[in-house]
């Protein structure tokens, strides 16, 4: 198995460009995020295309919006996605808008001399970034077992520079009465970005793999469900690994926590008939604290 993966990804990352992906990396959901930013293997609302593209099959027809202010709102991101299933196959769309604000473009009196206190930079515009990414969604399955594929386009303006690209994402979902398994490979065959400058970069490929057990507590009306996602960056050694936990009361106030990246996470959902509202924060040791809070409506 190892020998085949390698003959199929070995020669793609050789054409691959480093942090070329990082702009995916943000994470969508306020329930995902509040537990660690795990989601490969838990099928429960359409933010799953983002995680897993098999798991929309599982996941509740409807729809999610996210707005997030990552890094004390220097990052804002927007999420929405939607599923709809019919029989034993579901689609879904997915919409993701990250912006930077506030970025200042300095000069120098006199440019034949470094900045300093005699020559301090003087800022002249006021600029933002933006990237936005485009999700059609596929899956068939059955009443334990999915497989589905994301087909995405993604736009990058970065003020100097402008670029288009697009990829495929694929996913495997296991559903059993007291597990989920998933497994996820994003930009399976190196997403390309062409720049506007003719250049090109390839995202390299990361694979996913998410378990899941889910432990009802009976006498409480509660249900605790723990996950782990171990996640292989193609172009390092050793993964990252992400964690998180959800306690259920009666399917309408949820309590979480987690670990994103070595930084703790927290947060709360409410449900309530078909409306659901959930929040998460995550800390970061470095950069100030991020706040996600997503909406969904279930058809």
């Amino acid at each position: 198995m190892y020998r085949i993966v390698s003959i199929i990804f070995i020669p793609l990352l050789l054409m691959a460009t480093k942090y070329a992906g990082e702009f995916q990396e943000l994470g969508v959901g306020g329930r995902a995020c509040a537990m660690g930013g795990t989601g490969v293997a838990q099928f429960v609302d359409p933010s799953v295309i983002y995680f897993n593209p098999a798991g929309s099959f599982y996941a509740d027809r409807g729809v999610l919006l996210m707005h997030a202010e990552n890094f004390a709102g220097v990052v804002k991101n927007e999420f929405g996605s939607a599923i709809l299933r019919r029989g034993n196959m579901s689609i879904g769309l997915g919409l993701q808008y990250i912006s930077v604000s506030g970025i200042k473009f300095t000069s120098l009196d006199d440019t034949t001399s470094p900045p300093g206190s005699e020559n301090p930079p003087i800022p002249y515009d006021t600029v933002g970034t933006k990237d936005m990414l485009f999700y059609i969604n596929g899956a068939k399955g059955n009443d334990k077992f999915s497989y589905g594929a994301n087909i995405k386009v993604f736009y990058r303006d970065l003020v100097v520079i402008t670029g288009f690209g697009g990829g495929v994402d694929l996913g495997l979902a296991l559903k059993l009465d007291y597990l989920r398994i998933g497994l996820a490979v994003r930009d399976f065959i190196l997403s390309p970005i062409v720049w506007s400058n003719g250049t090109k970069e390839t995202i390299i490929p990361k694979i996913s793999l998410g378990i899941a057990p889910v432990i009802p507590l009976e006498k409480i009306n509660s249900v605790i469900i723990l996950e782990c996602d171990f996640i292989k960056p193609l172009d390092v050694d050793g993964f990252d690994m992400k964690m998180g936990l959800e306690c259920a009361y009666k399917n309408l106030i949820f309590g979480r926590a987690g670990i994103h990246n070595g930084n703790f996470t927290i947060g709360a959902g409410l449900k309530y008939k078909r409306f659901s509202l959930d929040y998460g924060l995550i800390t970061h040791s470095e950069l100030k604290n991020s706040h996600k809070i997503s909406a969904g409506f279930t058809l």
